[in-house]
């Protein structure tokens, strides 16, 4: 296949600029809100200890019982916390939220409030930019998606009949920091989403993404759950190298791609992506006595997940059914 550049015209205007310009009021209000989320960042640092109490929006007060996650120097701690209601003790999670995001996510998690599958703010503290949301009795820690984003809700399993399977309550998806809302038909382009043992390949080319990448992504996690198989891991010191990508991307060649998703998704980020050049080079590392190992070749899943996990991994992501098309799969009844 031969690929060509597209053509695209850019038209730059010869806009003549004073050596000296008084900053107009939108200048101002960025260089304010700059140093605010400076000073925010940096009150932050430090964790606040077991014990303090916070005072939300909604005029409710919450205690600080542990620090979960720390945060360093971002200072996005993630804080375990109750509160008293009707003699009643409800745990929360604190979570602090990104400086200067907090309206962003506000908008989307209002948009979102309704979705039961997705765990949403219920309290917040606009003051500290801090989202409170409900504990879930049980997190889903097996780890944008992730099985350390999804939650399930289940009995304690010291109270329940050890010779029953466990009664899943509800499943929810949560950690909605890096969410983005694109409309049907569109691409989010330019950021590099998600963790690396989960993401895309149209993600870490920065190229189109949209919620095909999210089906891409929740395909991993079904094989993680099923068969208890991380199938991007590599090892540590590929996954810390400055090029992990190489190594990475060339699992996704192995197990994901085949000749048309080789070349649609090539087409699909365009020569000019520096991925471009880079998948191709990682194409010419396999021959004879280095395979590819097709999705469609794994013996650890049954022969319907293996069809559902291809459908859902092509390499190129119009290629991927949808999240409507994968509920409908034999293997989901």
């Amino acid at each position: 296949m031969r690929y060509k550049t597209p053509i695209r015209s850019y038209l730059l205007p010869n806009l003549p600029f004073s050596r000296t310009r008084k900053p107009c009021p939108k200048q101002h209000l960025v260089l304010f809100n700059r140093k605010c989320i400076s000073t925010l960042t940096k009150s932050r640092q430090t964790p606040l200890p077991p014990g303090t109490t916070i005072t939300s929006d909604s005029n409710q007060t919450y205690h600080i019982k542990e620090l979960l996650t720390h945060g360093g120097k971002s200072g996005l701690h993630v804080y375990r916390a109750s509160t008293t209601t009707n003699n009643n003790k409800q745990q929360y999670i604190i979570k602090n939220n990104i400086p200067g995001d907090f309206q962003h996510q506000l908008n989307i998690q209002n948009q979102l409030s309704s979705c039961p599958n997705i765990r949403t703010f219920v309290d917040s503290v606009r003051d500290t930019e801090v989202f409170i949301y409900p504990l879930s009795k049980r997190g889903f820690a097996a780890q944008d998606i992730k099985p350390n984003n999804i939650l399930i809700d289940y009995p304690d399993p010291s109270t329940a009949d050890n010779n029953k399977e466990p009664s899943i309550k509800s499943t929810q998806i949560s950690d909605l920091e890096d969410t983005v809302i694109v409309p049907p038909g569109k691409w989010l382009r330019g950021p590099l989403c998600g963790n690396a043992l989960w993401r895309s390949a149209e993600s870490w080319a920065r190229s189109r993404q949209n919620q095909a990448s999210d089906v891409f992504s929740f395909a991993l996690v079904m094989v993680y759950v099923m068969a208890n198989e991380m199938v991007l891991r590599v090892p540590d010191e590929q996954l810390n190298a400055a090029d992990t990508w190489r190594y990475i991307l060339r699992l996704h060649l192995s197990y994901f791609a085949d000749v048309d998703g080789v070349e649609h998704f090539l087409e699909h980020i365009g020569e000019r992506n520096l991925f471009f050049d880079r998948i191709l080079e990682l194409i010419n590392t396999f021959g004879p006595e280095n395979p590819r190992q097709p999705v469609e070749h794994w013996d650890f899943l049954e022969p319907e997940l293996k069809d559902l996990v291809a459908r859902m991994t092509c390499l190129d992501p119009r290629g991927r059914i949808t999240a409507r098309e994968a509920l409908e799969h034999p293997w989901f009844r």
